[in-house]
């Protein structure tokens, strides 16, 4: 009888054990899946957060996965701390490579990150009535509206829009990745040259140092993002 009792209250001890590891590892996940809103309330600071996210989306890492929290927190208002001007490139999402969720990013797309009067206007939106602190320009590599801008691409309306890239085109014509690869570099500089000529309230921001605008440069092959700053 002793020796049954004793097993018995081993297997109770164990499972216990058992239980409260269990427990401590979904608090674990449930603090990942929830993390603490980071306040964001310069420019670098906003850098350092996309940076710190990329590194996390690279390792495989992402805490801002709780889209059902991430909504609630965010259904009266919105204050993202970077306005991301991106490709259209399905392999280039912002909220997901940067690891921000639902609320951080305002986000708009188009092929080959090119500005228009709409863009700039948003831009203006975030920044000056909604506190944003940080505007990316976002190229990456293998860009198909950069490659159709060097090789004369003409399709309907994708003529004019090819048309636009076709000042950031340099490089060494013998050598056609690399010159694909200086002229999307080449392209998100030129791209924010635009944003702050086409916008005095922009340009004024980034004056006062309120804003920052700077280029980064997506790797489709690694999932890195490099910052051009």
């Amino acid at each position: 009888m002793k020796t049954g009792t004793t097993i018995a209250a081993l297997a109770l001890i164990g499972l216990f054990i058992t239980s409260c590891g269990q427990k401590k590892t979904d608090t674990a996940i449930a603090d990942a899946q929830h993390p603490v809103k980071t306040e964001i309330n310069t420019p670098d600071e906003a850098i350092a957060e996309l940076k710190a996210g990329n590194q996390r989306f690279v390792e495989g890492k992402l805490i801002n996965t709780d889209y059902a929290n991430q909504i609630e927190h965010t259904k009266a208002d919105q204050h993202p701390h970077t306005a991301i001007l991106g490709c259209l490139d399905s392999r280039v999402p912002p909220e997901i490579i940067f690891d921000q969720g639902i609320g951080n990013l305002f986000v708009a797309r188009v092929a080959g990150n090119v500005e228009d009067q709409n863009i700039v206007g948003r831009m203006e939106f975030a920044t000056k009535l909604k506190g944003t602190k940080l505007i990316v320009v976002l190229g990456h590599n293998h860009c198909g509206a950069v490659a159709g801008a060097v090789g004369n691409a003409e399709l309907g309306n994708l003529t004019q829009l090819v048309n636009q890239i076709k000042p950031a085109i340099t490089g060494d014509e013998s050598n056609k990745e690399s010159m694909l690869d200086e002229t999307s570099r080449n392209n998100v500089e030129l791209t924010i040259k635009d944003i702050l000529d086409q916008s005095p309230i922009i340009s004024e921001l980034v004056k006062e140092e309120k804003v920052k605008i700077v280029g980064a440069y997506y790797d489709l092959e690694t999932g890195k993002v490099i910052f051009l700053d």
